[in-house]
């Protein structure tokens, strides 16, 4: 049971720690991708949506129609919780899509 606690606090120090890390030394990107009307391409530009995970998006769209709220987004395979929590604050359901990734900036670039 001990162990279980220590885990479990080491975890939530974890997150912690690497949400004060990303706000102090990396940029957040900006703006959201309309997962009703985003393309193969604007979806790819999603921290860790690549070409299968997003053709999943574009085949479950034909399928099922327009997602009726962002949770939806869990129904697509390849989309658990893990990857949904990191996704949530770059989706929308309506708009344009006016997101704008992070450039990776390489460490000689940073000197």
């Amino acid at each position: 049971m001990q162990v279980r606690k220590c885990t479990i606090w080491a975890g939530a120090f974890l997150v912690v720690l690497l949400t004060l890390g990303s706000l102090a030394y990396g940029e957040q990107a900006k703006g959201k991708v309309n997962i009703n009307t985003a393309t193969i391409e604007e979806l790819q530009l999603l921290p860790g949506i690549g070409q299968s995970t997003a053709q999943n998006i574009i085949d479950y769209r034909k399928a099922n129609g327009p997602f009726g709220a962002v949770d939806d987004f869990t129904k697509v395979r390849g989309i658990g919780d893990r990857k949904f929590e990191l996704l949530q604050p770059y989706l929308k359901l309506e708009g344009e899509t006016d997101f704008e990734p992070v450039e990776e900036t390489s460490p000689e670039e940073s000197l």
